[in-house]
């Protein structure tokens, strides 16, 4: 029998919940999360646990992440694991949510939108770049450029939907 499996995630922006909601029901089944892939997570076969999951997005200097992981660990939650500046934490249904509170909520989703804004503004001015190196220019440099503009737009509109949504989701905190 497989001893890992990868599932891929709905996209953590648009249904973090969602996510976390799966997570859950696949360590019920005995597939526990191991670490962050690609566009969703590596899960390992071990035994059943009945947790809930939760992510926080923070950017962490050396000096910070044993006293954050403590943190976190008195509160009941055990770190599976980290990307960047995504962590991901379980606990026993019963305790308290990582985020509680409208405040914290918005600073969970504040803490993410800087990289995510910043991302999204440097493919939008490189796609733009693009399109006009591709309408001023010709031959071989024009047909490089309008590749490029197909590539980074490709890349761009997803971008921007992920802006939009941390938007609307602090928003709605």
């Amino acid at each position: 029998m497989k001893k890992t499996k990868y599932m891929m995630s709905d996209g953590l922006a648009f249904s973090e919940e969602k996510d976390m909601e799966k997570l859950r029901k696949k360590s019920l089944q005995g597939w526990n999360v191991k670490d962050f892939k690609f566009m969703g997570y590596g899960l390992e076969r071990g035994e059943k646990e009945d947790v809930i999951y939760s992510i926080d997005y923070r950017s962490l200097a050396n000096d910070e992440a044993d006293e954050y992981m403590e943190y976190f660990s008195a509160a009941g939650w055990t770190h599976v694991c980290s990307e960047v500046n995504m962590h991901l934490f379980k606990a026993a249904p019963d305790t308290a949510p990582i985020y509680s509170e409208k405040d914290s909520k918005k600073e969970k989703y504040r803490a993410g939108e800087k990289l995510v804004y910043g991302l999204a503004a440097f493919l939008i001015l490189v796609s733009f770049f693009l399109l006009v190196v591709n309408k001023y220019a010709a031959g071989t440099l024009q047909t490089i450029a309008n590749i490029g503009f197909i590539i980074f737009l490709a890349i761009t509109i997803p971008a921007i939907m992920t802006a939009l949504a941390i938007s609307f989701r602090k928003w709605r905190v």
